[in-house]
């Protein structure tokens, strides 16, 4: 069976609104699901939903409607605050369904189903979900959990106490808790509630809000420590990139370059934190001090303005946890978690491939690195898994957008240990800012102005709901 996490799930839901697949179409369609399978197993009877709080009691309230033919009671364990499941709530209420609190029910049932809490709980059950979980495990009714059994970690199979299930109506694709806790689990039947399976590769705003975290009470450097290392011949590129990691969130940021250019980088923007490299351009002699910075940052970002410094990237690599590789940095060979930003272009030059799919996959896991090939459609790949992301427009091609890039990916990468994830999230976020730079000027924007629509992209994905 395929599995799916659950925060994984989360963020496929999100995706899917995002793409026009509302989530109340989702639930519509998963609420449906839990009906016909009670109707698969029984032609009448007493049916009593247990509803909680969230989109998990929403599916609950869905299947209600679809139960023609029983004696439907509603049981809500607690005041319902998801608004999807609140929208179905009314309806039932307009409908004239019988409608309890927990503290008013009192009742003998053929049927249960479990639409008390989905895939987002971890913990312990509190009051009023744990006196009803011992309510539905002494009942002699036929069990129905919806998604997973109410009281079990989706993700890890670990509970203290959960519903005793006689089939778990799970959607989309199964939860791997499900498959480690079988015994209170009963039946599982996979129920497909319409996401179409290209919406799994899609990058999307799940991706980012998976990737990006701020703590309420952060320090300094909670956020992430960036070292960006380039420039020579071009001056502006790791300047960009620096920017755009404190645009996209990262606390601290330093810009190591080389002391024929440091005077004039230096003189850029009071925010950034200058570096002197020996030499008049990047090269073997500065590994060390490289390797040095390195140990006070959580990311080194390597290659932007420099040309055919792969030797100096690769050996890098062996002596950092995490490095992103653009333009000049680009190698064949890493030994860290790693995620390399090359367009198609540079892909040949170092892949001597055609920047396809197929190819991109069989890339990466070669090199056992995450790559983000830019394009009209960037395509990251991990070797395992692929994601293709839409956002970003043809104003895109201005000199600089991939710089900015790889500062976005640097900075989302000290939050988030998975490369694949990270450069999925920065692809979709980084083109996001793009799209909100074509609708106030059209194509003619400049990197500039593409860093400074990146805090406004973030704010706006984080606010999605």
């Amino acid at each position: 069976m395929e599995t799916i996490y659950s925060w994984e799930m989360t963020a496929l839901d999100l995706n899917c609104e995002y793409f026009g697949l509302s989530r109340i179409q989702l639930m519509e369609n998963a609420g449906k699901s839990i009906a016909d399978e009670i109707k698969k197993r029984f032609n009448k009877g007493k049916v009593t939903i247990f509803v909680g709080s969230g989109n998990n009691g929403g599916d609950g309230l869905v299947a209600a409607r679809f139960l023609k033919g029983f004696d439907v009671k509603i049981v809500l364990a607690k005041e319902v605050k998801s608004d999807l499941a609140l929208k179905n709530l009314k309806i039932l209420e307009e409908a004239k369904f019988n409608i309890l609190k927990w503290d008013e029910y009192s009742d003998k049932e053929d049927i249960i189903v479990d639409a008390l809490l989905g895939t987002g709980f971890k913990g312990k059950l509190r009051r009023p979900y744990d006196e009803i979980v011992d309510y539905i495990n002494d009942s002699d009714a036929f069990v129905v959990s919806v998604d997973v059994p109410s009281g079990l970690n989706a993700d890890t199979g670990e509970f203290e106490k959960a519903v005793k299930a006689d089939v778990t109506v799970t959607f989309h694709k199964v939860k791997p808790g499900l498959l480690i806790s079988r015994e209170i689990v009963g039946d599982i039947v996979v129920a497909d509630i319409g996401i179409p399976e290209y919406f799994e590769k899609l990058s999307g705003p799940g991706d980012f809000k998976v990737v990006y975290k701020r703590k309420d009470r952060g320090h300094k450097g909670d956020h992430g420590k960036i070292l960006v290392v380039g420039g020579s011949p071009y001056v502006g590129a790791p300047f960009l990139a620096t920017k755009a990691a404190y645009a996209a969130g990262a606390d601290w940021v330093t810009l190591a370059v080389p002391e024929k250019i440091f005077d004039y980088v230096a003189s850029f923007s009071p925010e950034v934190i200058p570096v002197k490299l020996k030499g008049d351009e990047i090269s073997e002699d500065n590994i060390d001090e490289i390797i040095q910075l390195s140990k006070r940052h959580d990311v080194v970002v390597f290659g932007m303005g420099t040309v055919d410094k792969g030797d100096i990237a690769e050996e890098l690599s062996k002596h950092v946890e995490k490095i992103v590789l653009d333009a000049g940095g680009i190698t064949t060979k890493v030994h860290c978690k790693a995620i390399l930003t090359p367009h198609g272009g540079e892909f040949r030059k170092h892949f001597g491939l055609e920047p396809t799919e197929e190819n991109l996959i069989n890339v990466a896991k070669e090199i056992n690195a995450t790559i983000l090939l830019k394009g009209a459609e960037d395509l990251i790949s991990d070797g395992r898994r692929l994601k293709v992301n839409k956002t970003g427009n043809a104003g895109m091609t201005v000199a600089g957008t991939g710089d900015v890039l790889a500062g976005v990916t640097a900075a989302l990468f000290a939050l988030n240990d998975d490369p694949f994830w990270v450069a999925s999230a920065a692809a979709f976020i980084n083109g996001y800012a793009g799209d909100m730079c074509l609708e106030e000027k059209g194509f003619n924007y400049t990197s500039t102005d593409l860093i400074e629509k990146i805090p406004y992209a973030v704010k706006k994905v984080m606010e999605l709901k």
